[in-house]
C-alpha cells in the first residue's frame, strides 16, 4: 500500500512503482561509489564524466532492483497469490506478497526469480562490457561492467540466508519440505538470520575506522535492519505453530444456514441473513451448490434483488474444496490462499457441518491469546 510520504514513479503490468524518500539518500551513496570505482576503472575520464556516469549507474542500478523484485511478483501472481506495490527506499527495494505461499516448491520458486533475474542483467551487462571495450568506449564499457558486477553482487547479497530475503526464504522452504512445518521452519530460519545479523555487525564494527567508516556503518546498518526482520519473523512464526496445532473443527462457523438454490436476494435478506457469525450453504435436492456471504449479496442493487437468484453471486462449489474439521487451521487458509476465495465448507464424517473462513480462523486466534475468553 502506498504511504503518503512516498510518490508514485510508474506502474508495470499493474503493478505500482513506489519511491521512498529514504531512497534519495542510497541512491546519492551508490552514486558516489560509482563514480569513485569509475574513476579507479578508467582514470582517464573527467570530472564531469564522472559524475553523469555515477548518477546514471545508480539510477540504472536501483531499474534492476525493480526488474529483481518485479520477478517476485510475476512469480507469485503466477500462483495465484496477490501482489501489491514494489518499493524503493533506503536498503534497496521490496516487493508486496499478500499472502505466503502454499507449498514450499512456491516458495523457493518465488523466492528464487528476483536472484535469477538479477544474474541474468549481470551476464547482459557484462557481456556488453566486453563488445564496448573492443569498440573502444571506454565511458559505455565502464557503465556497463559497474551495471554487471553491481546486478551479480545483488544476487549474491540476496542469497544470504537471512530470512526474509530471498536466500532465507529458500532455506525456509526446504526446512518446510524437510519437517513438515512451515511454523518450525520460520522459526529456524528467522534465528539463523540473528546468527548472520550478528556476524555483519561484527564486520562492520571491525570495518568501522577512519578508511572505512562508510561502509562500517552501512554493513552495520543492514545487519539491524536483518535482525529486526528476523524478529517479525520469529512472531510469525508462533502465528504458524498455533495454526498448526489447531484444528478446522475449532475455528469454523458451526450455525450453517442451508439455502435453497432458488431463492431470490431480496428473500435471502428477509428470511435468512438475520444473524451475525453464520454461514450460508447453498443447496439444491440435498446437494451443495456453493457459499454465500451477505458482502457478496450486498453487491446485488436493491432494485435488482427480486429477480436475482443466490447462484448469480455464491462462490460455486467446484472452487470451494471441502475440508475435513480435523485438518490443521493452517491448511484451510492454504486452500483459501491456493483457490482465492473466503470461505471453505467443512466435512465431518461426510456431511457438511460449517463453513471456516480467514475470519473465523483470526477470531479463534484472539480467543486462544486471550486465554478463550470471547
Amino acid at each position: 500500500m502506498r504511504r503518503r510520504w512516498a510518490w508514485r514513479a510508474g506502474s508495470i503490468w499493474g503493478i505500482d512503482i513506489v519511491v521512498h524518500p529514504s531512497w534519495l539518500v542510497i541512491y546519492g551513496i551508490f552514486a558516489a561509489s560509482a563514480m569513485t570505482a569509475a574513476g579507479i576503472v578508467a582514470n582517464g575520464l573527467g570530472k564531469a564524466e564522472l559524475i553523469v556516469l555515477g548518477l546514471t549507474v545508480s539510477l540504472f542500478l536501483f531499474a534492476s532492483v525493480v526488474v529483481h523484485e518485479f520477478a517476485h511478483a510475476a512469480m507469485a501472481r503466477r500462483q495465484g497469490i496477490a501482489t501489491g506495490n514494489i518499493t524503493l527506499f533506503l536498503f534497496g527495494g521490496v516487493a508486496t506478497i499478500l499472502s505466503e505461499p502454499a507449498r514450499p516448491r512456491d516458495e523457493v520458486s518465488m523466492a528464487a526469480a528476483g536472484p535469477i533475474a538479477s544474474i541474468v542483467l549481470g551476464a547482459l551487462f557484462l557481456g556488453a562490457y566486453e563488445l564496448l571495450s573492443a569498440l573502444g568506449l571506454v565511458a559505455a564499457s565502464v557503465f556497463a561492467l559497474l551495471l554487471g558486477y553491481s546486478n551479480c553482487m545483488l544476487a549474491l547479497f540476496n542469497l544470504l540466508p537471512a530470512f526474509p530475503s530471498d536466500g532465507g526464504r529458500i532455506l525456509r522452504a526446504v526446512l518446510w519440505h524437510r519437517l513438515g512445518s512451515r511454523g518450525r521452519a520460520t522459526a529456524l530460519a528467522s534465528r539463523t538470520s540473528l546468527i548472520i545479523a550478528g556476524v555483519l555487525v561484527a564486520a562492520g564494527l571491525y570495518f568501522v575506522g577512519p578508511l572505512h567508516m562508510m561502509r562500517g556503518l552501512w554493513t552495520i546498518a543492514i545487519a539491524l535492519f536483518l535482525a529486526q526482520a528476523a524478529l517479525g519473523a520469529g512472531r510469525q512464526a508462533k502465528i504458524d505453530l498455533s495454526l498448526e496445532r489447531m484444528r478446522v473443527g475449532d475455528c469454523m462457523m458451526r450455525d450453517l444456514a442451508r439455502v435453497p438454490a432458488t431463492t431470490s436476494i431480496a428473500s435471502f435478506f428477509a428470511d435468512f441473513a438475520d444473524r451475525s457469525e453464520r454461514g450460508y450453504a447453498i443447496v439444491e435436492d440435498g446437494s451443495f451448490l456453493g457459499l454465500l456471504s451477505t458482502a457478496q449479496a450486498s453487491i446485488v442493487s436493491p432494485a435488482l434483488r427480486q429477480a436475482t437468484p443466490v447462484t448469480a453471486v455464491m462462490t460455486p462449489a467446484y472452487r470451494t474444496p471441502g475440508i475435513d474439521a480435523a485438518a490443521p487451521a493452517g491448511d484451510a487458509l492454504n486452500a483459501m490462499a491456493l483457490n482465492r476465495v473466503r470461505g471453505l465448507p467443512v466435512v465431518e464424517n461426510g456431511d457438511l457441518t460449517g463453513i471456516i473462513s480467514a475470519d473465523t480462523i483470526h477470531a479463534a486466534l484472539r480467543r486462544a491469546a486471550s486465554g478463550g475468553r470471547r
